[in-house]
């Protein structure tokens, strides 16, 4: 009889410290973020407490229904920890995701929202899958993939902007450099479908430095794949190509580098006022008509290395109205390809 109530009160114990066990696991899991050992029933009251060099990590998916505000000037991390954070705020003219202060860095999980930086704060990417960012403080893109089906998919208002590997697709641009200084060093840019037909690259009145990279544009028109209005661009590296890839320049743009390809365009167009030197790279045209066009009124155009290469053109270079301030030295630049002329005045 002692044997068997022996055994009842040890499966009972069992069974309690299992329930127990469970209960406070279901606990610690029931809060949307916790800081180390400490559970916070919402992601904002987990940023409300970070401390300099802490973790905040998420338990569940989460879904916004007003602005997630970064504002704790501290360092930490944001970890997803394979979890999705979803945006439902009605008000568009409130942000998603806000970083006000402090240095952040975001890493492991899902953001279907869009992510501000403001001035003075920092935004470090660690991975992960972005719909959109945007920055005027200052941001840094070490990995990561950021896709919008609708709108741009990194923007630069002010501040500085680093990227040193991601993979971007977008509806509009994949990079919109509104003005401050972007950097991109490698990673894969692309025109969201074949019916995008914004480019791929544009800058405002940034100033812009493509070093690498791979940067896809698909439209059937010439939309540019890299468009530069009024900024100052430099390309030393990269690989730009599509069906209407041409380099646009209405601002101040030097090629130094990277390999460029447009299947039925020139492969470079000078507007207005612009002011273009072409130092080398690789430059590969598919049009008939020419590979590198040039609008009256530009203030400087000189290629004077790299190579121009075409098929049977009417020219290799084409200026509109007159050829004045244009320099094409033959001697240091490769010039491939059947034409009528080197320079034609139309």
């Amino acid at each position: 009889m002692k044997n068997k109530l022996g055994k009842v009160l040890r499966v009972m114990l069992l069974t309690l410290t299992i329930a127990l066990m469970y209960s406070m696991n279901v606990s610690a899991a029931s809060g949307q973020a916790s800081i180390g050992s400490k559970n916070y029933a919402t992601v904002q009251k987990a940023l409300t407490a970070v401390q300099n060099g802490q973790t905040i990590k998420l338990n569940k998916d989460v879904t916004l229904k007003d602005t997630l505000l970064f504002k704790k000037n501290v360092t930490y991390t944001f970890d997803m920890n394979k979890h999705k954070i979803t945006s439902k705020i009605i008000d568009e003219d409130k942000c998603d995701l806000e970083i006000k202060a402090g240095k952040v860095t975001f890493t492991n999980g899902t953001l279907n929202a869009s992510v501000f930086t403001r001035k003075g704060a920092a935004l470090t990417v660690n991975g992960g899958n972005y719909k959109q960012i945007l920055n005027w403080g200052k941001t840094v893109i070490n990995k990561g993939s950021i896709v919008n089906s609708k709108y741009s998919a990194i923007c630069n208002y002010s501040g500085t902007l680093l990227v040193k590997k991601a993979t971007v697709k977008a509806n509009y641009n994949c990079v919109y450099a509104d003005a401050g200084t972007v950097t991109i060093n490698g990673g894969d840019f692309r025109s969201y479908s074949d019916a995008t037909s914004y480019p791929v690259i544009y800058s405002e009145n940034a100033t812009v430095n493509l070093k690498g990279g791979r940067y896809v544009h698909l439209y059937w028109n010439t939309a540019g794949i890299v468009y530069n209005k009024n900024g100052k661009v430099t390309i030393s590296g990269g690989n730009y190509g599509g069906t209407c890839a041409s380099i646009q320049n209405y601002g101040t743009m030097t090629i130094k580098g990277g390999t460029f390809s447009s299947e039925n365009s020139p492969i470079l167009h000078c507007g207005a006022k612009s002011t273009t030197t072409v130092t080398g790279g690789e430059l590969t045209s598919g049009s008939t008509i020419c590979g590198i066009e040039i609008d009256k009124g530009r203030k400087k155009f000189s290629m004077t290395g790299g190579t121009l290469k075409t098929y049977t053109v009417m020219a290799l270079v084409i200026c509109h109205g007159d050829k004045k301030n244009v320099t094409l030295d033959k001697k240091k630049a490769n010039l491939i390809g059947e034409r009528w002329a080197d320079i034609s005045v139309q």
